[in-house]
């Protein structure tokens, strides 16, 4: 776990070196941890990110303490969303920081001294700094040297290719094959594991073969998530009549993507689709081959699909319950401490069926009582 903390850290920080701080490190597990407690159940979407999103507020909290460089979060999930969850768990996660003790000094106003005379008030020390020095001062009027402009500039620069490295049609592209699929919520999952393998360790990959076949690598991660959630839902593996048609229909999914994503009007099109090849059947087979050979399944994204498919079961669930519940005729309810019980519903079916019973049963006797002949003299 620690080490996919790390990597969170480093793909927030991509202009930090390799050797994080043990503090900051320790506090995006602490949270964490805390995260799981306090907000166990997220929505399917948002427990992608909720390891990410942990980072990212330990990175905002320790950020001038460690004087930390610029944080440029990616989520792995659309901006709006995190957002939401970033805020919620800012919100709820303790920041012990934020509630800074009082300083104050206090002296007993009964405390006396031995000769009978009342105490005196405690002075309070007056916060002081460090005077600074000539060289501190005249800093930042100095020019920097070549060796800082060059380090400056390669982390420009590295920052650069982290951002290229992520191709712009990537997300919309996933976003497209998961929606025709019908399973949309798989998307944010499926981002995550490509930015497991095109940013290892927060730092574009190196990887010339990634670097080329960044669709080939689209596929075969879309192809490795379907089968994991056919394989957790229906317990069938994967075998070679089974293989065939899904790729033919992911193959065909990744045509029509190209086909029907459009690209934003501030973009070019030559530069959105950058990276973008045609994937025939002997390149996703090399693809799945090149996967396996690779510890790109290892990673946190690869064994959360658990709990997005437990939390897309659960949604799915709760749907059906609630859409049973207002098919249903409501019934009335009977409250022992409410007038609304059974011995006070004069108008329900059963009262009424006795009383025209009961009413019947007494004209018939009247009609007994009462003789003719009063009857005969009344009506003339």
């Amino acid at each position: 776990m620690s080490r996919q903390i790390e990597q969170a850290l480093l793909s927030l920080m991509p202009t930090y070196g390799s050797d994080l701080p043990p503090s900051l490190v320790e506090l995006a597990g602490s949270l964490l941890a805390q995260s799981r407690h306090t907000a166990s159940t997220l929505k399917a979407d948002e427990e992608v990110a909720r390891q990410y999103a942990c980072a990212n507020i330990a990175c905002e909290r320790l950020k001038t303490s460690l004087d930390l460089p610029p944080i440029a979060p990616r989520p792995p999930i659309p901006p709006r969303i995190y957002k939401r969850l970033y805020t919620h768990l800012d919100n709820i996660l303790p920041n012990p920081s934020s509630t800074p003790r009082s300083s104050r000094v206090r002296t007993p106003s009964s405390k006396k001294l031995q000769d009978g005379t009342p105490a005196r008030s405690q002075t309070r020390a007056l916060p002081s700094r460090a005077t600074p020095t000539k060289e501190m001062s005249l800093a930042k009027f100095r020019t920097p040297t070549r060796a800082a402009a060059r380090a400056s500039k390669a982390r420009r620069a590295e920052a650069q290719g982290s951002r290229d490295v992520v191709h712009p049609w990537i997300q919309p592209v996933i976003r497209h094959m998961c929606a025709e699929s019908r399973q949309k919520r798989l998307a944010p999952t499926v981002f995550a594991g490509i930015e497991y393998a095109l940013l290892p360790d927060g730092r574009p990959t190196e990887d010339a073969w990634v670097i080329q076949h960044v669709t080939d690598l689209v596929a075969a991660l879309y192809f490795f998530v379907i089968m994991r959630v056919r394989s957790m839902t229906s317990g069938a593996d994967m075998d070679r009549e089974g293989y065939v048609p899904l790729r033919k229909e992911i193959l065909a999914l990744l045509t029509q993507a190209c086909q029907e994503v459009t690209v934003p009007e501030y973009r070019d099109a030559d530069a959105f689709w950058e990276g973008w090849r045609d994937v025939k059947p002997r390149d996703f087979d090399a693809a799945v081959a090149k996967v396996n050979e690779n510890s790109w399944l290892s990673g946190d994204w690869y064994d959360g699909i658990v709990d997005v498919l437990n939390s897309m079961t659960k949604a799915d669930a709760d749907m059906s319950d609630h859409e049973q519940e207002d098919s249903e005729a409501p019934l009335p309810t009977r409250r022992a401490d409410a007038m609304l019980q059974e011995r006070y519903d004069f108008l329900s079916e059963a009262r009424k069926a006795e009383f025209a019973m009961w009413r019947d049963s007494m004209l018939a006797k009247i009609a007994e009582a009462v003789p003719k002949e009063s009857a005969m003299g009344i009506d003339a």
